[in-house]
């Protein structure tokens, strides 16, 4: 299981959680996750293939803070990184909700699917992960 203090964006010791839900377009999938406030934490833009590609923003939090409320059956899963990540996505309207890495006990969920965001108000955080090697 991820530690908050180890997640590529580290939440501070003391922050306080707030529950967060979302889902994809559809509303066959829902969920929810623990994180500090969204708005007050960076939010990654990646450059790797796959985030450019779905227009991820990534917000992370360990995988015992996050769980499906609804529909977890109607995902299918792709994966990608040598097997050691599971890009989710809804099997009827093709909404990507965020991959999960079980090697790091994390889940990252796209901000985009997350109930009534402000993507104007998130701090968005460049990440070069092009130029890296997953594995």
């Amino acid at each position: 299981m991820a530690s908050p203090s180890k997640l590529p964006v580290p939440w501070p010791e003391d922050a306080a959680l707030e529950v967060y839900t979302g889902g994809c377009h559809c509303k066959k999938v829902r969920y929810e996750f623990e994180h500090p406030d969204i708005y007050k934490m960076p939010v990654v833009n990646c450059n790797c293939s796959i985030c450019e590609d779905r227009g991820y923003l990534n917000v992370y939090t360990p995988e015992n803070k996050f769980r499906f409320t609804e529909g977890a059956d109607g995902l299918t899963t792709y994966l990608f990184a040598s097997g050691n990540i599971s890009h989710r996505f809804c099997t009827t309207c093709g909404t990507s909700i965020g991959p999960m890495v079980a090697k790091r006990g994390l889940v990252v969920v796209n901000t985009r699917t997350i109930d009534n965001v402000d993507l104007k108000r998130l701090q968005l955080k460049q990440f070069d992960n092009k130029s890296r090697t997953v594995g």
